[in-house]
């Protein structure tokens, strides 16, 4: 498929130079992704540098504030690469759907991670079939039993197993984002009735913001949507320094798109 890129700017918004941390956090995916290395030509002053091998169908990766990297596997383990080793002892193993682009899919550390302990998640259930974000308390290099805390629950999906989003981060506002996929349906990304296709911004305690842009007008747990009018918000990410949010959104045959995050935007899906 022939597809093009683009980048979105509010039309005041001064355009800074993110392309080095951009290419930074696409580096070290595709050094981790396990897959056959491939000759790549870098921009002057990058160089490429094999981290760990080994790993089944990673979907996300994370650095804890101690300099441990965290890599999720698509079945449901979280693995820790520590001292440039892959650890033999899963951190966290959770029974996940696994089917098409579900499973395990996003990972945050709390802003306080190194006094609480606290791991984010972002992972698609078994049963009644749905995304979840839950709490985590590390214990060293692995989580402590039983210390699942069940922050939100999405709404159940279709069929589809393809759009689930998954990516999570903290904010500089200290609050945390989730980016949901409109589950291969596209009117739900224009529906303020459901969570599919949006930016979601939550406490840490999982409770919703009263600032959100949509508190007074959404219903439940849809006060929690940030933006919407998103079609597969696989990753984003959030510029160090500036806190500005870029929010990478899967097109459809032509387009791929880079957005700036706004609270109460609508990206039009």
């Amino acid at each position: 498929m022939n597809t093009k890129s683009r980048f979105l700017l509010p039309r005041s918004f001064p355009l800074s130079p993110i392309l080095p941390f951009s290419l930074l956090l696409l580096g070290l995916m595709l050094i981790l992704t396990g897959r056959p290395a491939r000759a790549a030509t870098l921009p002057e002053g990058f160089s490429e540098t094999p981290v760990v091998t080994g790993l089944d169908n990673s979907t996300a990766m994370a650095f804890a504030p101690d300099g441990r990297l965290f890599v999720l596997y698509q079945a449901g383990q979280v693995r820790i690469v520590k001292d440039g080793a892959l650890l033999p002892t899963p951190f966290l193993s959770l029974t996940v759907n696994s089917g098409g682009e579900r499973g395990l899919l996003g990972i945050a550390f709390d802003p306080q991670f190194q006094s609480n302990g606290y791991v984010y998640l972002y992972y698609t259930t078994t049963g009644t079939v749905r995304n979840r974000i839950s709490r985590f308390t590390a214990g060293g290099d692995t989580a402590m039993s039983g210390s699942e805390v069940i922050l939100l629950n999405l709404d159940p999906v279709s069929s589809a197993t393809n759009h689930n989003g998954g990516a999570l981060h903290f904010g500089a506002d200290g609050k945390l984002y989730a980016a949901v996929g409109e589950n291969a349906d596209p009117p739900q990304a224009q529906s303020m009735s459901t969570l599919h296709g949006k930016m979601l911004r939550l406490n840490k305690d999982g409770s919703i913001p009263e600032d959100n842009p949509f508190y007074n007008t959404a219903a439940g747990n849809n006060r929690a949507i940030w933006a919407l009018g998103l079609r597969n918000p696989f990753t984003f990410a959030v510029q160090p320094g500036t806190g500005t949010m870029f929010i990478n959104d899967v097109g459809q045959s032509t387009w791929e798109e880079i957005h700036v995050g706004a609270a109460g935007a609508n990206y039009g899906w």
